[in-house]
């Protein structure tokens, strides 16, 4: 290809959740669409999965600061975030030359700066911008933002919800058309077929798989497993946990502290999680805040129904007694009876299960998602 399309990748991940899955997406992508890729990593992502990958698709890598480190608390708030940014990333940029600049990121604000590059360029968003005690700070942001942006700069995000919260605190209604929904995908493996979730249970699982911090809601999630294995004292029940988090010891202990670790059990990050899926009965999920949730998709796309919060994108997944249940995430006796009621009903769980795959496979399919995302590619490269 004579004038394949260059594109400089800076992304923000950590060892686990929506973030990393995502980057392992866009490598599959571009590698689908035979553009010339260049990453800029930090040195704590370069773990054994990443470093297969990148030694499989053969980019090009660029080793930069851990913005972590350091002057880490600093370096969080805009405008001083903006000098970083540009000193880090500037003398890359020199050297590739891209025609386009993405960045993909789980803090709003991270690597804003780049908006000055004289390139085209997407902003891919995966949490969306909150009230903050710091109004000031906030209209700065949104200062800078509707000044830059333009048909050749445009912000991509996982639902609809966190486009109106970037309209409500970033962008404004003039600008309404710099932003893309594309939502997040589950992966091809996740849509198996042949499994009898209702034939011979030994133990119904209750799954949910995600950081334990605390929007997350952790602790209300121990309150509402405790109280639905008191109330089903004749059912084999297992809540299970997936994944690590500051708050993963402190939760242990609290597991401890009830005597209730047999039933409830945080087991850390887990590498095969199509597995979980496939042993459990039930998907689970209160968080605080979420901005489409990549778990809850992957759950529907292994046919499980899904009890979640109301709260920002998850009822754009999860339809209200269709595909599962949604409750508001202070509500504990709501997740309980919801939770029960899917306990005590074969036909209930298979039929909401059933619903969630498919619309998981019309809205949530990473077909669905490269189709978009190649059309708002090409569209941007070709201008």
């Amino acid at each position: 290809m004579c004038n394949m399309s260059k594109i400089l990748l800076v992304p923000e991940f950590s060892s686990f959740g929506g973030t990393r899955s995502y980057f392992i997406y866009l490598l599959k992508f571009y590698s689908s669409q035979n553009y010339d890729i260049a990453i800029t990593l930090s040195k704590y992502q370069l773990d054994n999965e990443i470093k297969s990958l990148l030694k499989h698709y053969k980019y090009r890598i660029y080793i930069i600061r851990e913005r972590r480190t350091g002057l880490k608390r600093f370096l969080r708030y805009f405008p001083l975030n903006l000098f970083f940014d540009i000193l880090t990333i500037f003398p890359i940029y020199l050297k590739e030359k891209p025609d386009m600049i993405v960045v993909s990121n789980g803090t709003p604000g991270m690597f804003m700066g780049l908006l000055l590059f004289p390139v085209k360029f997407l902003y891919i968003f995966h949490t969306y911008p909150i009230n903050h005690k710091i109004i000031g700070l906030i209209s700065i942001q949104k200062l800078f933002l509707n000044l830059c942006m333009n048909t050749n700069k445009i912000l991509v995000t996982v639902s609809e919800y966190s486009k109106k919260q970037l309209m409500t605190f970033w962008v404004s209604g003039k600008k309404s058309n710099s932003i893309r929904v594309i939502y997040n995908s589950a992966k091809k493996t996740s849509f198996v077929e042949g499994i009898n979730r209702n034939k011979n249970i030994n133990v119904y699982r209750v799954l949910t798989i995600g950081h334990v911090t605390w929007y997350k809601n952790p602790k209300l999630w121990m309150e509402v497993s405790q109280k639905v294995i008191i109330q089903k004292p004749n059912m084999h029940l297992e809540f299970i946990w997936a994944g690590e988090g500051d708050l993963l010891e402190e939760c242990k202990d609290l597991v401890d502290h009830i005597g209730l670790e047999e039933s409830i059990k945080f087991i850390g990050y887990q590498e095969n999680v199509d597995s979980l899926y496939n042993k459990s009965t039930i998907y689970f999920q209160p968080s605080l805040l979420e901005s489409h949730g990549i778990s809850v998709v992957e759950a529907m796309a292994h046919g499980l129904p899904c009890v979640t919060s109301d709260a920002g994108g998850l009822p754009e997944s999860v339809v209200n007694g269709e595909t599962g249940f949604t409750c508001p995430p202070h509500d504990v006796e709501c997740f309980v009876l919801e939770i029960i009621k899917l306990l005590d009903d074969d036909i209930l769980r298979e039929k909401m299960g059933k619903s969630g795959k498919l619309r998981a496979e019309t809205l949530f399919s990473e077909e669905v998602q490269e189709k978009q995302m190649t059309s708002l590619y090409t569209s941007l490269l070709q201008k």
